[in-house]
């Protein structure tokens, strides 16, 4: 199943007219495009001119998300020199009635992933930390990061029989190992969660949402997008939170690619502390675990699906950095197998 985008018969004259008038050429023809988990307005637009340009936003049945979504990313694009070497080629928006779209560089003919190959993994996370080094100049020309859903989710599970449910049911036949573990782990986690905030580590810009269906590599560099999140936060959470999607795809895991990261900060005097590592890890497998298990989303068909596979490779970690019993592994259930087609 495939997200609510609209057409781009759905677009205006009027619309279209600007965008030609925008980047200076008529538009030969427009597709639609699918990527990522959300129901935005994506297309590739064919110029007669010869160029592809990439337009996406919030149009027809956009959603208030999407809507408040647009406008941060545009704004990061136009005031972050920080993202710029790894960003596609910002070229203008366009607003028309209740049509905003950004106008972005084409990636369709760069490498996509999966499939993760090492070398693929090692230079997203050599990029990732050198973003994160430009970064900590102009931390303060964003917000700081939001901490509702990233520092109360293990608490959230142990407070609410309904939470914990949807967890629990993640690992079907082996719910009883499940629960063991839980009660075994909820101290730990809800300790080390609770410190993800603490000002005493790096800090700086963070993308906040790197996953593979927001990446691609040209030239042999990182190329990142969907900058809507960014934010002010704690460095190690952002590359953290991106390795349980590349083990997730098949690639290599956070203790293969989390030396990469340190090597490159620390080269620059950046270093972490044990606590930073242990409060990330706890996080994001809490993020995982308090949504992995919940009822599909109508507009975001295939998020489910994504999270429960990033959920075993954050609660591996979670549990390694912790020093907690090995968990049960999760299961994707057959419903969610479905919505992922």
């Amino acid at each position: 199943m495939r997200e609510p985008k609209p057409f781009w018969t759905d677009t205006s004259i009027e619309l279209r007219k600007e965008i030609e008038s925008l980047v200076g050429s008529p538009i030969r023809k427009a597709n639609r495009v699918f990527g990522g988990y959300g129901p935005s307005a994506t297309f590739r637009l064919y110029l007669e001119d010869g160029r592809t340009i990439f337009a996406k936003g919030a149009g027809k049945g956009a959603n208030l998300e999407i809507r408040k979504a647009i406008p941060l990313e545009e704004s990061a694009y136009r005031n972050i020199n920080a993202i710029r070497p790894l960003s596609p080629a910002y070229l203008g928006s366009v607003i028309v009635n209740d049509w905003h779209l950004l106008l972005l560089e084409d990636l369709r003919k760069v490498i996509k992933v999966p499939p993760w190959t090492d070398k693929l993994a090692v230079q997203a996370v050599h990029d990732i930390a050198q973003f994160h080094l430009r970064g900590m100049a102009e931390e303060g020309e964003v917000e700081q990061i939001q901490t509702k859903g990233l520092t109360d989710n293990w608490q959230t599970i142990r407070n609410n029989p309904v939470e914990a449910d949807y967890f629990l049911g993640l690992f079907r036949q082996e719910r009883s190992r499940a629960e063991a573990w839980l009660n075994d782990a909820l101290d730990r986690l809800i300790t080390a969660e609770s410190e993800l905030i603490n000002p005493n580590q790096p800090w700086g810009l963070i993308h906040k949402d790197i996953r593979s269906d927001n990446l691609r590599f040209k030239d042999g560099k990182l190329v990142l997008f969907d900058w809507a999140s960014v934010c002010r936060g704690p460095l190690i959470l952002d590359v953290l939170f991106f390795f349980p999607s590349v083990t997730a795809e098949g690639g290599p895991t956070a203790d293969f690619l989390l030396p990469v990261y340190k090597e490159v900060m620390d080269g620059e005097g950046v270093r972490f502390p044990a606590y930073a590592e242990r409060a990330a890890a706890a996080a994001i497998a809490g993020f995982f675990a308090s949504r992995a298990g919940k009822p599909p989303i109508p507009a975001l068909p295939r998020l489910r699906k994504v999270q429960c596979l990033q959920l075993g490779p954050a609660l591996e970690w979670a549990a390694k950095v912790l020093n907690l019993p090995q968990p049960p592994l999760v299961h994707l259930n057959e419903s969610n197998r479905n919505r992922a087609k």
